[in-house]
């Protein structure tokens, strides 16, 4: 049994917390697509782009990670958003929450009025034009417990050239954290 099939196997069931209080990652709505969003950024020019999509039943579908020359993380983060949406777009998507752990850009692209951060603007004009091309796109904050996946893919991307996309089968280096992120459980499964 694969890693991907060894996620897909595990039992999708509550999902909000362990019984430690953990907080994680919390499956979207039927019909929706969650797209988690993170960067890794230590410096100037030194970024990583994190995305990983799942659908309702907490089925890694796709996603990204790549390096990424950015000069602070509040454009590595906004990056990392219009890299989701541009994912989702590519994969036909029309119903999606994006999920992120970045306060500040998640309430830039919730306020109807002009980007309070001039070194942004540009980046969170276009996600919100890209928005027209779904029939939902909500934009969701989530704390940094619940959104690991993407931020193991963003540390991914940062040690990497370029950017690497996969459908349906993500890195093997992300498997242990999906199922721990998302699916708390050994497959029930007999072998």
């Amino acid at each position: 049994m694969s890693a991907f099939e060894f996620i897909n196997t595990c039992s999708k069931e509550n999902l909000k917390s362990k019984s430690d209080g953990v907080l994680k990652w919390t499956h979207p709505p039927e019909g929706v697509t969650a797209i988690n969003c993170d960067a890794a950024w230590s410096d100037e020019n030194n970024g990583g782009l994190g995305v990983v999509l799942r659908n309702d039943e907490g089925d890694c579908i796709g996603g990204a990670h790549g390096q990424a020359s950015l000069p602070f993380v509040e454009a590595a983060e906004a990056t990392s958003i219009l890299l989701g949406v541009n994912v989702a777009l590519d994969l036909g998507l029309k119903d999606v929450i994006v999920q992120s752990d970045s306060l500040s850009i998640i309430t830039e692209l919730n306020s109807s009025s002009t980007c309070k951060n001039w070194k942004i603007t540009q980046i969170i004009d276009d996600i919100k034009w890209k928005k027209e091309f779904f029939n939902s796109i909500t934009w969701d904050w989530i704390p940094g417990e619940a959104n690991q996946v993407a931020n193991v893919a963003a540390l991914l991307g940062k040690r990497m050239m370029g950017l690497n996309r996969w459908v349906n089968w993500p890195p093997s280096s992300l498997s242990n954290v999906l199922r721990n992120n998302g699916l708390p459980c050994p497959p029930s499964v007999a072998v």
